[in-house]
């Protein structure tokens, strides 16, 4: 629908005559006509008066729907990426979303139409959420890159190993952390080895470096408190993998000589592990553990029942 029928469509419903528009405009009553017939168009300088005359939006003027609306809105937010941007276009997909909704309730309008153009609003909410998240991630790897930078601290290392995998970055980064290790075999380069093996759930990858890779072997022997954190690595990939009889066999290390929240990480995912085999004495115990375990974790109160329950549902 062009602009010009847009105004006569209006005007119709409105009961409004071409000549009282065009006073209301300070125009001729001709000018109306030809641009309903499509012989012109309005300036713009007189479109916020014809939609205000209307009772409409300039949008609805134009015929713009409130899903194209709501695409304008995300696409803003794409070029400009600032909050306030992101706001609008969240309160914009919200409102529309709870007016559909209210509609089909009530069962007013194409029930069809109404739910298909829901779905397409939830795709653009997903797509904003995503990109706000891109974003954010993006500006986190760069604090991470300055911090290892500054400090070489592993956990920093780590960080922005992860975030360099959720921004798609790490490509290469198996190899280069594969060499890494095998330039300077410590248990600093070996544990972010692992960590992206992990990542990208090479899990069989793991196991077969601890049985088999001298280098590994001279870093994970004898187990002790120095290189927990490798033998941590090593339960997670045999739980993930369902090999029960490692998982067995060195659980115990981690217990004795983990911190509470690693003993607690790989405990939840042996008690996992258990309940999939139908081990249930074996997940009991495991869940014991992890309740006794709660009370060594910081926690708020939320989290602590929430974690609780977690446990429970085991």
């Amino acid at each position: 629908m062009t602009i010009g029928e847009k105004i006569a469509m209006l005007r119709k419903e409105k009961n409004i005559t071409q000549t009282e528009l065009a006073e209301y405009l300070f125009l001729v009553p001709q000018t109306v006509s030809k641009w309903e017939v499509g012989n012109g168009t309005p300036e713009i300088s007189l479109l916020p008066k014809i939609a205000a005359f209307f009772g409409v939006s300039i949008d609805d003027l134009f015929g713009v729907s409130t899903l194209e609306h709501a695409k304008d809105v995300v696409m803003k937010y794409s070029v400009l990426r600032d909050e306030q941007s992101f706001r609008e276009a969240m309160e914009c997909l919200n409102s529309q979303m709870q007016t559909i909704d209210s509609a089909i309730a009530k069962k007013i309008g194409n029930l069809v139409e109404m739910e298909e153009e829901k779905i397409q609003l939830e795709a653009l909410k997903m797509h904003l959420f995503l990109q706000q998240s891109w974003e954010s991630a993006q500006n986190a790897l760069e604090i991470a890159d300055e911090l290892v930078r500054k400090t070489n601290r592993m956990p920093y290392k780590l960080q922005r190993l992860q975030l360099r995998f959720m921004l798609g970055k790490s490509r290469h980064d198996l190899q280069k952390c594969e060499q890494d290790f095998r330039d300077h075999s410590d248990i600093e380069t070996l544990q972010i080895y692992f960590e992206l093996l992990i990542m990208v759930e090479q899990y069989e990858k793991i196991l077969e470096l601890q049985a088999s890779d001298n280098s590994v072997k001279m870093l994970m022997m004898p187990p002790a408190s120095e290189n927990v954190v490798l033998w941590e690595q090593c339960v997670l990939a045999a739980a993930k993998t369902e090999n029960c009889e490692f998982v067995d066999k060195n659980v115990n290390l981690i217990l004795q000589e983990g911190t509470p929240e690693e003993k607690f990480d790989i405990l939840w995912e042996i008690a996992r592990l258990y309940k999939r085999k139908n081990f249930p004495v074996k997940c009991e115990e495991a869940k014991r553990q992890l309740r006794s375990l709660l009370n060594e974790l910081t926690f708020s109160a939320y989290s602590y029942e929430k974690t609780r329950k977690a446990i429970e549902n085991l």
